[in-house]
């Protein structure tokens, strides 16, 4: 079925992502080791990353609603193919850091453009399933290259290795991207509704289900190229653009500062942990380098995200996203806390469960909403402004957890209680539940209360009897 096409593609996506993030923090002690660079020097790699990918995000999304989702997942993907494997035979630590800079731009230029796409093409009772794909295959991405490090890495230039078997799942995706059609909805907004009528058969012929009968129309058709990126922050869009902004960026940050935070806290002990983390093996040239443990322990942290992966689209679901967040957010927050509070070392490791899993269904469950709030021709743009925003908060916010946790690790924890504390706030004022409505096009708000002035007509409305014989884009995706 067309679908399940869209589906695999994205998630293979999502995957080459994964590996590519997950691989600077499996080299970074064999970069040390090769070029001899500095503490600041090692930290400035995956500074630079989260740098590039905030701009590739901002830039992608508006580009993508100018000239079309799959055309700039295509041209993104060949050069996030090339800098990622071409980074495999850097001769010297700035031709590596460049390289990197452009596969992160890259990766932040992909993700969100994915998932607008992925979000225009896939049916509404459909939208959480494909996020349940796509956090499966993005955990699968960091399982694969942390198990494909046990094998290589033991060997001379094992890092260079590892960094082109992380490069296998984007050869695998640019064939799929190619067999991938241009949105529906983009095309309609854009007025090009003769090749969204085309693309509609073809889903229906492959879907086996009868065609669109009559044509597409679209009362909100732009076609002009003017990037729309500032419309996010005008009415009737920026109170849910700062509310989002503020939860996404504190989401990411949280979700990758634990990250970083729970090899540290094993291995310093914290509130007396197994202190059982310790990078100690030492190669031949004398550096340290990571063994098997230290590997088999990094796998482990990759699939304890996976409950909260597989309970974010779930919930969203059925109990709603502004629900989903809620309880996302406030469980973080308590059992962050709990954190600070060493009462037992079993109730720390509860928590630290917890808390990765609260914050990894916090930020599925925001991938899922931040693109429904938007109507298509602003879709790409605003998808992408808030993933870029994120990463900014994603750089700073793990820079000063790293800084603090060289003082004491109950520090960084404490920062990361303020910024929870504000950002569990925000939830509260989320106004619009999208849970089983159609996509926008226009200005109109997805889903609003009764009361509101902002209601979509054609979310409660029948088709009147003049246009039996043309089909609504939003109609369209109800039933292909």
């Amino acid at each position: 079925r067309y679908h399940w096409k869209v589906v695999a593609t994205m998630g293979m996506m999502s995957a080459a992502d994964s590996a590519e993030i997950w691989i600077i923090g499996l080299i970074s002690l064999n970069l040390k080791c090769e070029w001899d660079i500095s503490p600041a020097q090692k930290a400035a790699v995956p500074g630079l990353v989260f740098l590039c990918m905030s701009i590739g995000s901002w830039l992608s999304g508006v580009l993508a609603d100018i000239y079309g989702r799959r055309k700039i997942m295509l041209i993104v993907y060949y050069m996030f193919t090339f800098a990622a494997t071409a980074s495999a035979f850097a001769w010297s630590y700035p031709v590596f850091l460049i390289l990197r800079g452009v596969a992160g731009f890259c990766i932040g230029a992909n993700y969100g453009v994915s998932i607008c796409y992925s979000a225009e093409m896939v049916p509404i009772t459909k939208r959480a399933f494909n996020l349940l794909m796509l956090d499966l295959l993005w955990c699968a991405g960091g399982v694969y290259i942390c198990f494909c490090a046990i094998f290589v890495m033991p060997y001379q230039w094992g890092w260079r290795y590892l960094i082109l078997l992380a490069a296998l799942p984007c050869l695998v995706t640019i064939p799929l991207l190619h067999i991938c059609d241009e949105s529906v909805r983009f095309l309609a907004v854009r007025g090009r509704l003769g090749e969204a009528k085309e693309i509609c058969d073809k889903i229906a012929a492959q879907n086996s289900t009868d065609k669109v009968a009559g044509e597409i129309f679209c009362s909100t058709a732009k076609n002009s190229s003017k990037p729309f990126n500032a419309d996010m922050f005008k009415q009737p869009f920026l109170r849910r653009t700062l509310l989002l902004m503020v939860c996404f960026s504190a989401s990411v940050w949280v979700f990758y500062a634990f990250m970083y935070l729970l090899p540290d806290m094993m291995a310093d002990g914290y509130c007396h942990l197994s202190e059982w983390f310790q990078v100690t093996h030492r190669n031949s040239e004398g550096c340290l380098i990571y063994t098997t443990t230290e590997y088999i322990f990094l796998i482990v942290v990759n699939l304890l995200y996976l409950p909260g992966y597989v309970i974010s689209p779930i919930t969203a679901e059925y109990w709603g996203r502004r629900p989903t967040l809620w309880y996302s957010f406030w469980g973080g927050l308590a059992t962050s806390i709990m954190l600070l509070i060493c009462i037992h070392p079993v109730v720390i490791y509860i928590n630290l469960f917890l808390v990765i899993n609260f914050y990894g269904i916090s930020v599925a469950t925001l991938w899922l909403y931040v693109p429904e709030n938007y109507p298509t021709y602003l879709r790409s743009s605003a998808t992408g402004a808030h993933n870029g925003f994120s990463k900014i908060g994603a750089a700073f916010g793990t820079f000063l957890t790293e800084y603090l946790d060289s003082v004491k690790i109950s520090h960084s924890i404490t920062v990361l209680v303020v910024v929870l504390i504000i950002s569990s706030v925000a939830t509260i004022f989320l106004q619009i539940e999208t849970k089983g409505k159609s996509l926008i096009d226009g200005k109109d708000s997805p889903s609003v209360p009764p009361n509101s002035n902002d209601i979509p007509l054609s979310e409660y409305e029948p088709k009147t009897e003049n246009q039996v014989n043309s089909i609504d884009v939003n109609q369209t995706a109800h039933h292909i």
